[in-house]
């Protein structure tokens, strides 16, 4: 073994050799008088990219906190910390105070000025007295600005904004404790839990460029950021496990919670585009990692596949994952121009206003020819340069890995390790997966081949039980007395199995390459506790066991690392199924699968996709079992069964984990925002048509009707719809309490943790009773949490109203306290609970009071406008629509009581007017209704009635309000036509279901009141033809379909669906000007 490892740990001191360390002047004993660890930085940033918003910046001197020589400190200030470090480059503080916690700053004699907090003063010495009054003055301004929120305070978060997932005692290397909080997208280093009450914590480690990883003792983990790794040791093998999964999603949360171009637009330079400098670019080239706006993309794309992958921020959601995500992070624009754009002279720069011709050649003299690239230093030397790549992707840098590859380096070059003999398997080994998503970016897309096996792949044998192969799923339970002992071996492609150890004669096998799916059995169903089945492609079905639980986790481990491609195996850690199956989406109509838990990995094509299956938006089974189609926000999968056993288990597999409605909150099925559907659909239903009912949530709904809405929802809460006279809003409201009272658990996630809120109720004290609700909020999972939260949100709205509904906050409190913590209503306090929670929502959950406020104020403004025409009850002819502005998001809503002759015009005339928004000269708001499924949108005509659209909408659907980009240029169009029609070839698709992707090439005509398709050119014979004014229009580009352009329009007549794509935005301007003008009678906009 120490053969294999010398060749690493050689490599590894080659590169940490080549790398640049920081002065070293201040001793051991210096630095432990003042810090218990050690977090010096092994790698630093670029100054370039900040991370957070600085005010002040310096070098001071700081006492310790025990008596001696004063340190000198490089000190950042920002509006929430005051941290101190050891050098100028490093990331992590050696000390941060929050300034929640500074009572006061003070100047003293000879340049030095003091915070005192809660427990202690910290001094610190300037150069001269002018800039300790500059620092002074700085944290005056911030604390003055504190002390005039009306927030309630925490000691170290902000304004009180606590948002804990976990917390707890970890320890680091040398054995030293540290108190560790998750919060948000950070995890927070402490020396102690009274430090952190006390508002001191010693670093913040930002997790959107981190990943986490097992270490080599069973209790510890490694936290890998491009700086440095982190090593921790938790009290127990289950503690370490729970740290880790809540670490994992608090990476995916924070890359994932902003979109895809949000987060990569964090770093300054990944703001303008790499080529040309236009802000805001909304494409990437994945493989040369860089930014680049739509004109330079275009011409990338003309270099081919093999030179730039050009791929969409917006549109190739599938593509970003978290690891590309990082890579963009930790290197993009800036990093890279200055590998690709060393030598640009300033003649041959290229600007924004450049025309193609222009792009195409400094494009193609860039990438292509590498006229302006950085040169490795070992450039020409193919040796030295595959082993300085072998040496790069076991650490962090990036950019020399990126310069290595695109100056000679071979990726498939053999590292000379056994184990481990390409680039890629050496990265993975090593933990460092930014490095295998560079690698795998630039490999050619052959090397994805899902059935292409690493060769490497580790041996495995030993004694299990197994039972005689079947032809069909084993359903019956089998006894010890159903297993025979036999020897397997796991290794060269094979798996086999002997009598025994000594035996050279095997009993049976199969190779790796024909196991289609390995399944994990729920420990006792058979007579072994732990047994796992194989399916071969021959339609066989072999079921091993054992009794030793870490015996069955490595032989799964082996098996999957054997059967899986790399890049899924990489990230499906515990399994309960995997294997591949047909599916319409993969590649070469093959996908890999892995499931674990709730998630769903999927391999199929470059890139690995994470499905909840609990925020499915459709699963549908055939009637004929031979498919499946999951709809999730990334689009359908479909998965074909091939009439061998194992697709009926992944059937019922995914079935079970897609939310069951007699489960904990956690286990039902969830919208996006990790909300029950029961609880969201009956709430959207009440906010619609209950707002002003009096009596609501007091008046009983006919018994009947709520049981069998109920069990619509048990059953599968997807699927249930209903009309508005189906079910009165007393019934949606009395189904809403019904499941909250006999949910599994609770809404505060069981008795125990209710017991915890009834106790916080009866402190005295207010301010320790609202913190004491705030760390109760934050220990419930995820979901309760956010439940619990939306639920509130609309019983705040509900009280609102009380005038109307005569629900005051006690008629709420007597009717949910009870419901929420599942009792009989005879103690009261768990109606005090309630009130307390709804008269303290902003403080509790951390909104904003002033946003809160404006919400509730639109909806009295509404009340009052119509209080004349307005009865108690909800009528036909009217009703409170919600309407998005610019997007739909949290709190981006506004409630809008519709009259039924209303008009698109008056709408969006009143919403501008409740958001005090006024139109500027030459800008124009339109209304669109949004098909959220096909990422498509129509404009609605302005004389077009509200109220019937309203109610015809899906539920995968919705009316938003923004800004028209393209009415100024429709209508220059037409100033200056007289004969109206509009023809020329586009790219046809008919959309007959999700997998319909073939686009053929058409002459489309308009002219008169009719549009048609020739089936090749104009003047061939006419395909289809159509009324014009019947048909629906939709813009945008149905990512499903994989079309050509991203230019694309939607037509819609009856049941028929057709894509037409254009060759640019103009042509899509003019087609779309003459459907309007046609179907309108020239009638587009008001007053124009």
């Amino acid at each position: 073994m120490a053969s294999k490892e010398d060749p690493l740990r050689d490599m590894q001191k080659c590169s940490i050799n080549l790398k640049v360390e920081e002065d070293k002047k201040e001793t051991v004993a210096q630095r432990e008088r003042e810090d218990s660890i050690d977090i010096r930085c092994t790698e630093f940033p670029d100054f370039s990219e900040e991370f957070r918003q600085i005010i002040k910046t310096g070098w001071l001197e700081k006492t310790p906190p025990k008596v001696g020589k004063y340190q000198r400190r490089w000190v950042q200030l920002d509006s929430e910390y005051l941290r101190y470090f050891q050098y100028i480059k490093e990331v992590y503080s050696r000390g941060m105070v929050s300034l929640e916690s500074v009572n006061k700053v003070a100047s003293v004699e000879d340049k030095q000025f003091e915070l005192h907090c809660q427990s202690r003063i910290f001094q610190f010495r300037a150069k001269s007295t002018q800039e300790r009054n500059d620092w002074v003055g700085c944290i005056e301004k911030i604390l003055s600005d504190r002390k005039n929120s009306l927030e309630p305070r925490n000691l170290f978060f902000k304004n009180g904004s606590v948002n804990i997932c976990f917390e707890g005692n970890l320890e680091m290397s040398p054995r030293t404790k540290v108190y560790t909080i998750i919060s948000r997208d950070k995890l927070f280093l402490f020396r102690s839990h009274e430090e952190y009450f006390q508002g001191v914590g010693i670093t913040d480690i930002d997790m959107r460029m981190a990943n986490v990883r097992d270490g080599e003792k069973k209790r510890s983990f490694t936290l890998t950021t491009p700086y440095r790794a982190f090593s921790f040791v938790a009290n127990s093998v289950s503690e370490k496990q729970k740290w880790c999964e809540l670490l994992n999603e608090c990476v995916s949360r924070s890359l994932s919670c902003d979109g895809v171009c949000e987060s990569i637009w964090r770093v300054p330079s990944n703001r303008f585009c790499a080529d040309c400098s236009s802000s805001m670019p909304e494409w990437a080239s994945i493989n040369l990692c860089v930014l680049l706006c739509e004109k330079c993309a275009g011409l990338h794309r003309s270099l081919g596949q093999n030179v730039s992958k050009v791929r969409s921020l917006k549109l190739d959601e599938r593509v970003w994952t978290d690891d590309l995500i990082r890579v963009f992070l930790l290197l993009g624009n800036g990093k890279a121009n200055q590998f690709w754009g060393a030598n640009i002279p300033p003649s041959e720069s290229l600007r924004a206003n450049a025309n193609s011709e222009q792009r195409l050649k400094h494009i193609t003299a860039k990438y292509k020819n590498g006229k302006y690239r950085k040169y490795h230093i070992l450039f020409g030397q193919q040796e030295a340069l595959n082993r300085a790549l072998c040496s790069a992707v076991q650490l962090a840098d990036l950019l020399d890995t990126l310069s290595l590859l695109n100056c000679g380096a071979d990726i498939k070059c053999n590292t000379g390790i056994p184990e481990f003999p390409s680039p890629l398997s050496l990265a993975k080994h090593s933990g460092q997966m930014v490095q295998v998503e560079l690698l795998m970016q630039n490999l050619n897309s052959e090397s994805f081949t899902p059935v292409v096996k690493d060769v490497s792949i580790r041996s495995h044998s030993g004694y299990l039980f197994k039972t005689g192969s079947s032809a069909r799923p084993i359903t019956d339970h089998k006894t010890k007395a159903d297993f025979s002992q036999r020897w397997c071996c796991l290794g060269d492609g094979m798996f086999s199995y002997f009598k025994n150890e000594q035996s050279l004669n095997k009993c049976g096998g199969m190779k790796t390459s024909e196991i289609i799916c390995l399944s994990v059995n729920s420990p006792g169903k058979h007579g072994y506790e732990h047994t796992f089945e194989l399916y071969s492609e021959e339609g066989k079905v072999y079921l091993f066991g054992t009794d030793d639980g870490s015996i069955a986790k490595n032989w799964i481990r082996a098996i999957a690392m054997a059967v899986l491609p790399p890049a899924l195996f990489d990230v499906c850690g515990t399994c309960d199924r995997l294997g591949r199956l047909r599916c319409t989406e993969g590649s070469h109509g093959i996908g890999w699968f892995c499931l674990s838990g709730f998630k769903l990995h999927a391999l199929l094509e470059d890139n690995v996709q994470t499905i909840d299956l609990r925020k499915l938006v459709t699963l549908t089974l055939s009637d004929s079992s031979d498919s499946l189609v999951m709809v999730w926000r990334g689009g359908p999968l479909h998965l074909l069964a091939d009439r061998r056993p194992h697709f009926v288990g992944w059937q019922t597999y995914i079935q079970q984990k897609s939310g069951a409605g007699d489960q904990l909150l956690s286990q039902q099925q969830l919208t996006d925002l990790g909300v029950p559907v029961t609880i969201d659909r009956c709430l959207d239903h009440i906010t619609r048509y209950g707002l002003l009912l009096p009596g609501i949530y007091r008046k009983s709904g006919i018994h009947s009707h709520v049981t069998k809405l109920l069990e619509r929802f048990q059953n599968d809460a997807r699927s249930v719809t209903w009309c508005e006279s189906e079910y009165s809003v007393e019934d949606v409201a009395n189904t809403l309490k019904r499941f909250l009272r006999e949910v599994k658990d609770g809404v505060l996630n069981g008795q125990e943790n209710s017991n915890s809120w009834l106790r916080a109720a009866g402190l005295e004290n207010r301010s320790e009773k609202i913190n004491t609700y705030k760390i109760l909020l934050s220990n419930l999972p995820d979901v309760n949490r956010e439940t619990l939260r939306v639920l509130i949100h609309h019983l705040v709205c509900v009280q609102h109203l009380c005038d109307e509904n005569q629900m005051t906050v006690r008629n709420l409190g007597i009717v949910f306290g009870p419901t929420l913590f599942q009792t009989d209503g005879t103690d009261v306090t768990p109606s005090q609970v309630m009130d307390e929670l709804i008269q303290n929502y902003c403080s509790i959950f951390n909104v904003s009071e002033s946003d809160l406020q404006r919400q509730l104020n639109m909806t009295s403004v509404i009340l009052n406008k119509h209080k004349s025409q307005r009865s108690l009850s909800r009528t036909p002819s009217s009703t409170i629509c919600a309407v998005y502005l610019e997007k739909k998001e949290e709190g981006a809503d506004v409630l809008v009581q519709v009259a039924a002759d209303m008009t698109v015009f008056k709408l969006v005339s009143v919403v501008l007017e409740l958001k005090g928004i006024q139109q500027a000269n030459e800008e124009f708001w339109s209304c669109y209704e949004i098909l959220e499924k096909e990422g498509m949108e129509r404009t609605l005509h302005y004389q077009e009635r509200v109220l019937p659209l309203y109610f015809s909408l899906s539920c995968h659907c919705h009316l938003l309000i923004k800004r028209n980009q393209y009415i100024i240029s429709i209508m220059r169009y037409l100033e200056n036509k007289v004969n109206l029609s509009k023809s020329g070839p586009l790219r046809v698709c008919e959309v007959k279901s999700e997998s319909s992707r073939n686009f053929h090439l058409r002459h489309c005509e308009l002219s008169g009141n009719t549009f048609r398709l020739h089936k090749e050119l104009q003047g061939s014979q006419c395909e289809r033809e159509y009324p014009a004014k019947e048909l629906k229009l939709y813009h945008g580009c149905r990512r499903k379909l994989h079309p050509p352009t991203p230019w694309g329009l939607m037509l819609i007549h009856d049941k028929q669906q057709w894509y037409l794509c254009c060759e640019n935005e103009d042509e899509l301007t003019e087609w779309t000007a003459t459907f309007y003008s046609i179907q309108y009678n020239g009638d587009i906009w008001p007053s124009w």
